[in-house]
């Protein structure tokens, strides 16, 4: 396993996670593609959850995301470095489905790379142009996992319940259990 550092177009990592009985393990994201001029790593994040890591790109679920893609930062600070899994040389974006792929700028929407002017009204319910920090992302997965939060719903601070929120002591206490779970089932492989 190489560190997530430069991935490539199809690149599998693992994010650490919790599901809703607080049991350690993982998901898995898909690496698409760096957006220039440096708006961020376009991720896409799969609902599966993991206590082990698959023995081969075959026993992947790609079927279902857990969330819409999201941009994210790659800057690891406070937490260890994720790992890619697999590669795949073969990953095309439209396994992704890049062209439906929507971001939410002030009064642009970006649909698969294309950005158009759009009303206010048109970006209600688009994921937003956040570049995700690494360990938030680990927030916004154990809200899904828990089933706070609805596949394609915004992860809004003031919606979560106070326990899930980036700035609680319980949250961050399950990022950190996350975090050192999922390394010591790797560190164990």
């Amino acid at each position: 396993m190489k560190n997530l550092t430069t991935p490539k177009p199809g690149d599998l990592f693992y994010i650490p996670a919790l599901n809703a009985s607080d049991e350690p393990g993982f998901v898995i994201a898909r690496y698409i593609e760096l957006i220039p001029p440096a708006l961020g790593h376009l991720i896409e994040i799969f609902a599966k959850f993991y206590t082990k890591m698959p023995a081969s790109i075959n026993e992947v679920d790609t079927s279902k995301r857990l969330f819409r893609p999201i941009f994210c930062s790659l800057r690891f600070s406070g937490i260890p470095r994720w790992k890619i899994l697999f590669s795949d040389p073969d990953y095309k974006k439209s396994s992704s489905g890049y062209d439906a792929i929507q971001f939410a700028f002030d009064s642009e929407i970006w649909t698969g790379g294309i950005s158009k002017p759009a009303t206010e009204q048109q970006l209600a319910n688009i994921e937003p142009s956040i570049c995700w920090r690494m360990h938030h992302i680990i927030f916004r997965v154990i809200a899904h996992l828990r089933g706070v939060l609805a596949e394609n719903e915004l992860m809004k601070y003031e919606c979560l319940p106070e326990d899930l929120r980036v700035d609680s002591a319980i949250a961050s206490e399950r990022v950190n259990k996350a975090v050192l779970g999922a390394q010591a089932l790797f560190d164990a492989q």
